[in-house]
């Protein structure tokens, strides 16, 4: 069995309403959607959610990427053979790690199709029966996010993600008013998306500290470059720190565990070169007794699924997961989703990623006619 097709495709997805962070405010988002087909038919379909502002990489770079370096370097090849094809995109190309993610991710659906299993058991099989979920709200004023917070709490979701990071005092006051609505038996945690220095992060959370907020950690409070600066913050303040921007690969996530400079890893399956890539990473920080939280580059579902399947076969995830990206957009590409029940998000048995795709609105997609 052979590779003889890599197709890409690329499309704008608009948000059901905007979501601010410290780096842009979003409202309408490239993805690309891959397929991967063999000499027998068989096709894998994968999906990532690229900002440049973010990862520096766009849908116009990753539909490049993909057919100019990517591509020829898997056709003719076993799909079978992942640890191969890995080395060959890396050979094709350095770095471009969510182009790299979106083809993994194919390999990943077309081989469950092939052998008839979901991805979960490509992947160790069930460490748990669903994923619990953290719901992530943009920054808006304290009294908005409040309000969020409360109507989430009531759908059944015990776990918050605040976005924080324009204005230190302001971001205090909207994990404060977050905490007040919401009480004390909600998990609530704090992204400040690179924005501080490490003496600014220092202050402002160990005043959240002494202001019992109670965070459940604080994810990146400096910038991704600053390894020396976050492990300064890891060390100065009781609540835990989670690494994101400071990760795009192995070999960062290495870095950081080596350095103690963060104290849990924002293990992001879409931004790191795919499931093969991050169940290495979680081996290797689940040696080092540094947990991991799967996080979401707000994928559709077809990039949410894959961060769903490798949730519930990995040990070493910890915390509720943010794969809630579909939850954001107008649109999928997609027949139909998972089901979020309570706060969890169930993970189907269905072969590969357990998803059809809608041929007639990727199409659409695609010419901007959705």
């Amino acid at each position: 069995m052979k590779i003889v097709k890599v197709e890409p495709y690329v499309f704008k997805v608009p948000l059901v309403k905007p979501f601010r962070i410290f780096l842009a405010e979003v409202r309408s988002k490239d993805h690309m959607v891959v397929k991967v087909e063999t000499d027998d038919g068989y096709v894998g379909v994968g999906e990532i959610g690229p900002l440049p502002e973010f990862a520096g990489e766009s849908g116009a770079t990753c539909l490049a990427i993909t057919k100019e370096r990517l591509a020829p370097a898997l056709i003719g090849q076993d799909p079978f053979d992942i640890e191969k094809l890995i080395k060959r995109m890396d050979a094709a190309v350095k770095a471009n790690h969510l182009a790299k993610s979106a083809v993994d991710f194919a390999l990943h659906d077309l081989l469950g199709k092939i052998l008839g299993v979901p991805v979960y058991k490509l992947l160790g099989g069930k460490y748990r029966e669903k994923v619990p979920i953290c719901w992530a709200m943009g920054m808006k004023s304290p009294e908005e996010m409040a309000k969020e917070a409360v109507e989430y709490v009531k759908k059944g979701y015990r776990c918050l993600k605040a976005k924080i990071g324009l204005d230190p005092k302001m971001d205090i006051e909207r994990i404060k008013a977050i905490r007040e609505a919401v009480g004390d038996k909600v998990e609530i945690r704090a992204d400040a998306n690179q924005a501080y220095s490490p003496e600014v992060a220092i202050q402002v959370i160990k005043k959240m500290e002494r202001m019992n907020l109670d965070l459940q950690y604080v994810e990146q409070p400096v910038p991704y470059w600053d390894i020396d600066g976050m492990a300064k913050v890891t060390r100065s303040v009781s609540t835990p720190i989670l690494a994101d921007e400071s990760i795009f690969s192995m070999h960062d996530a290495v870095s950081i565990i080596r350095r103690n400079a963060a104290d849990i890893i924002n293990l992001k399956v879409g931004k790191v070169g795919g499931l093969r890539v991050s169940s290495k990473i979680a081996a290797f920080a689940e040696a080092a007794d540094f947990p991991c939280m799967v996080g979401s580059m707000l994928e559709i579902w077809l990039g949410t699924a894959a961060g769903a399947h490798f949730a519930v076969a990995t040990k070493n995830v910890s915390y509720e997961c943010e794969l809630v990206g579909p939850l954001y957009y107008t649109y999928d590409v997609v027949k139909e989703g998972y089901k979020y029940v309570d706060g969890f998000l169930e993970v189907p048995d269905k072969p590969g990623l357990g998803l059809e795709l809608d041929e007639e609105k990727l199409e659409k997609a695609v010419s901007g006619e959705l």
